[in-house]
């Protein structure tokens, strides 16, 4: 019997289900940035590499098959379903749950062996299909090349970034600094900068209630100002955000500050604003000039 591509996908589902339920969830704190970046390099290098120099063997032309397309879509779309119809839960309250469906990770699906093989393996196809396009000449190629690659970076940052974000609270005092924040999780966390609130300003409505308020901190002595919905970039991977205040007192003596971890944020927009770039080159070029040629002939 040939070896084709839907024995290929039953047997990376079988193996992530034995995998998933054996080990747990897939152990994104291990693959922490930067070496998911180091990983994304060594997978791309091997994708040229398998398309430059072995493109017409059996496996490589599994990968480029539509059929490949049909099972990666469908691995998706099933995973996708999943997330939507059962409560995704935090690490610590997943692994709480018990039963079948907690050993699938179905209520922290995005972390599961499941999904993150789907992942890899439509990642892949989607990466050896852009190569495929992109080795090939043609007019139209580079808007192929952006949207494809676009959402292959976005996919890949998105669901990745998603797994290694951190969200912290920590409330910052007017007379003394601080570095204790609090995990999603209720875990302590001690920063490796001591914040301090400097000065506090609340506006009312003319019935008294809050309007906008708004805090200026000092970050080891650095100052910033924080506003709602207008976060403070402390680097390109984590940003301050002004949640609330305390409400007792005229002038505030505490603010609580939220610090959001996103290390492939800016790689994620990347990837949508090459998606973009793609979407205006098929709008300004117009349909291919060969698919029209091929519709006018079979008319």
């Amino acid at each position: 019997m040939k070896f084709e591509a839907k024995h290929l996908f039953i047997l990376l589902l079988l193996l992530s289900v034995v995998i998933q339920c054996a080990f747990g969830n897939f152990p994104f704190a291990f693959f922490a940035f930067p070496l998911d970046a180091l990983i994304a390099l060594l997978w791309i290098a091997g994708m040229v590499y398998a398309y430059k120099e072995n493109r017409s063997s059996r496996f490589v032309q599994m990968w480029l098959s539509p059929q490949c397309t049909y099972w990666t879509l469908g691995w998706l779309i099933a995973g996708s379903l999943v997330i939507g119809l059962f409560p995704q839960l935090s690490a610590a309250e997943a692994a709480e749950r018990s039963g079948l469906l907690a050993r699938l990770g179905c209520y922290h699906f995005t972390t599961s062996w499941i999904f993150v093989v789907g992942l890899f393996a439509l990642l892949t196809h989607l990466g050896m299909i852009t190569l495929r396009r992109g080795f090939r000449p043609g007019r139209n190629r580079w808007r192929f090349i952006l949207n494809h690659a676009g959402l292959w970076l976005a996919l890949f940052a998105g669901v990745v970034g998603s797994a290694e974000e951190q969200t912290l609270r920590i409330p910052v005092f007017r007379d003394r600094p601080n570095n204790e924040a609090v995990s999603e999780e209720g875990a302590k966390i001690y920063l490796p900068k001591e914040l301090q609130l400097n000065n506090f300003t609340v506006e009312h409505y003319a019935n008294g209630t809050p309007r906008h308020f708004f805090a200026e901190i000092s970050i080891d002595g650095k100052p910033a100002r924080l506003e709602v919905n207008h976060p403070y970039a402390a680097n390109w991977a984590e940003d301050y955000y002004l949640t609330s205040y305390d409400v007792q007192s005229e002038q505030p003596r505490y603010c609580v500050v939220q610090i959001v971890r996103e290390p492939l944020k800016y790689v994620m927009w990347l990837g949508v604003v090459m998606m973009l770039c793609g979407g205006c080159l098929l709008f300004l070029a117009g349909p291919n000039r060969q698919n029209k040629e091929l519709c006018e002939t079979s008319r």
